[in-house]
């Protein structure tokens, strides 16, 4: 081998090792991003309700992570009054047996979902909605349901909101909503979950949350919350006309 040719073989092996050390340094400083299981989260409800009387564009299922700041000032909605009937649980699907009787964080949390959602919709001109008992149990087996079967509005058997909310009772409805909500641990509990609401409220108008939150064709809720061992918070509200 020539002496240029020794060179030429010399230059490109440096060559090729500093290129190498280029791609594993860029590749090596961009981690993946991870998001922790405490980010509060909502979820968007299934198309099968785009046949039900609140026009909105056809939209696919969608699932939004959101960590919503709540204004420091906020006093939890609710901390006193709002419905003391709340039923532990209601009729349909119950695979994973009844859920247990309430406790006295859970019934504290559904008044202030309650108070909450119509103190927003009084803010906007808005008639409250009427507190339904068979709602609200039926809401509270599908949080129970949801955290043995997973985040969404067809756990356990694939039936969707609104055949579940007509087989309690309300066939013939002229429209119906579900919003299902679960919030990571929170000192107060209460925090995350105003986070998680407010996510809702501050949808854009063609948001189903934000649609059913401030509806004028629905007209009663059941609110059904659920507080799992490890301090979240899985919390469905069920709506008809």
């Amino acid at each position: 081998m020539s002496k240029n040719t020794s060179w030429f073989v010399l230059c490109a092996t440096v060559c090729c090792l500093l290129w190498s050390s280029i791609l594993l340094t860029a590749c090596g400083s961009q981690a993946p991003e991870v998001r922790g299981k405490n980010t509060p989260h909502t979820i968007a409800r299934d198309n099968i309700e785009e046949k039900h009387a609140t026009p909105t564009p056809d939209t696919p299922l969608q699932a939004q992570a959101t960590t919503p700041t709540p204004t420091p000032t906020q006093k939890p909605a609710g901390a006193a009054g709002g419905p003391t009937n709340i039923p532990a649980t209601g009729s349909g699907a119950a695979p994973y047996g009844s859920p247990p009787g309430l406790t006295a964080l859970e019934q504290q949390l559904t008044q202030q979902l309650f108070n909450q959602i119509n103190s927003d919709r009084a803010a906007r001109g808005l008639y409250a909605y009427q507190w339904n008992t068979t709602l609200a149990g039926g809401a509270r087996l599908h949080s129970w349901n949801m955290f043995h079967c997973g985040f969404s509005h067809t756990c356990p058997d694939g039936l969707d909101q609104c055949q579940r909310i007509a087989n309690e009772g309300f066939a013939g409805y002229s429209d119906c909503g579900e919003n299902i909500g679960e919030a990571g641990p929170s000192s107060p509990p209460w925090t995350n979950v105003y986070a998680v609401h407010m996510s809702m409220v501050n949808e854009p108008p063609t948001g189903w949350h934000r649609i059913h939150l401030f509806s004028t064709t629905l007209h009663r809720i059941g609110i059904g919350v659920y507080v799992d061992p490890s301090g979240w918070v899985w919390f469905t509200e069920d709506m008809v006309s």
